[in-house]
């Protein structure tokens, strides 16, 4: 990846500024080449000849001259409580990051940052539903659709299944979920995106909410506003696909796959699942599906379930937690689920 952009880092705490610095310019995945001031009048003179592609300034120069600020503009705050102040202001194109955080979290919001308006020129967020009614396959099936995704564009995943332990799987860090997330989203829809940037974690190269904490978060929330959080993140923070584990707490969850532009749906293979007829050896295989698809079509829903794609998942009983993300493309369903995903196509 080249790194043609340059990111200009300006603290008086030398110290942090140039490690900063070190982590950026060392990191190949990382498009930036950064430049370091600690003197105001340095850093003046450089944005007076020149622009830069994104400036890290931190809170105390921000406040001094604001005017310096352009708009792709990051403002390393000294608490998370500074850095919500300055993303709660609707009209300012800021971003208010506490620097004292992972690095990583860090860079990633700003990489986030700098993505956001070619997202939006080229309209290339897909938003991908999940669905089924075995929760552990649809988990499996979702995170498996992430990991191809993530292969080929910037991926969010976001689980809306209660105590689904997507934290433990991808070993989050962050103090913040799913809940912090909804809650920002209630208070201002418009700027919400602004106040999640900590809710948001990173584990190879897949981006991702932790579990809500509290069911009643998910279980309030409609279709139609899952549908409204979804678009806004992917529209200002520059994804190119959001993969949705349709969790059952959400009320009808087939309103929410009329907003994906893909949607699958784990296939059963158990006794419930397959409805026996008069206890004899013939069944429904999927019955519970049929019904589903059944009623979705009395409801004017054809054109969504004609558009599901169904995939046979396997449990690996051998997989642990531990290693489940690592184990993700030795599933046998892992190559079918890529060749139907056609991710470059999209």
């Amino acid at each position: 990846m080249g790194k043609n952009n340059i990111c200009v880092i300006y603290d008086s705490d030398e110290n942090y500024a140039k490690r900063l610095m070190s982590i950026i310019n060392d990191d190949n995945e990382i498009p930036y080449n950064a430049q370091v001031f600690t003197k105001e009048k340095e850093l003046d003179s450089y944005l007076h000849e020149k622009k830069a592609d994104v400036l890290m300034i931190s809170e105390e120069a921000y406040a001094y001259d604001a005017g310096r600020t352009g708009s792709k503009t990051v403002v390393l705050c000294e608490e998370d409580d500074d850095a919500q102040e300055i993303n709660s202001r609707e009209k300012e194109e800021l971003i208010g990051v506490c620097k004292y955080q992972p690095s990583y979290q860090l860079l990633h919001t700003v990489m986030r940052y700098d993505r956001k308006d070619k997202i939006k020129r080229s309209g290339m967020l897909k938003a991908i539903g999940v669905y089924g009614f075995n929760n552990t396959k649809r988990i499996l099936l979702s995170l498996a659709l992430a990991r191809v995704l993530s292969e080929s564009g910037n991926t969010l995943f976001i689980s809306f299944e209660v105590f689904s332990c997507l934290g433990n799987i991808l070993k989050s860090e962050s103090t913040e979920n799913l809940s912090d997330a909804l809650y920002a989203f209630r208070q201002n829809h418009n700027q919400f995106h602004k106040n999640i940037v900590n809710a948001i974690n990173h584990c190879d190269r897949l981006d991702y909410i932790p579990e809500a904490d509290c069911a009643e978060d998910i279980a309030d929330i409609k279709p139609e506003e899952i549908c409204t959080f979804v678009q806004g993140i992917g529209r200002e923070m520059g994804y190119s696909y959001i993969v949705i584990d349709i969790g059952d707490c959400i009320r009808m969850p087939w309103d929410v796959l009329g907003c994906c532009d893909k949607c699958y749906m784990t296939l059963g293979d158990d006794y419930i699942e397959n409805c026996r007829i008069k206890n004899l050896d013939d069944y429904i295989e999927n019955c519970r599906i049929k019904n589903l698809e059944k009623y979705m079509i009395e409801q004017g829903m054809d054109n969504i379930v004609q558009s599901i794609n169904k995939v046979q998942v396997k449990l690996n009983v051998d997989i642990t937690m531990d290693d489940l993300w690592g184990k993700l493309p030795f599933n046998d369903f892992y190559e079918e689920l890529k060749s139907t995903l056609n991710p470059g196509e999209e």
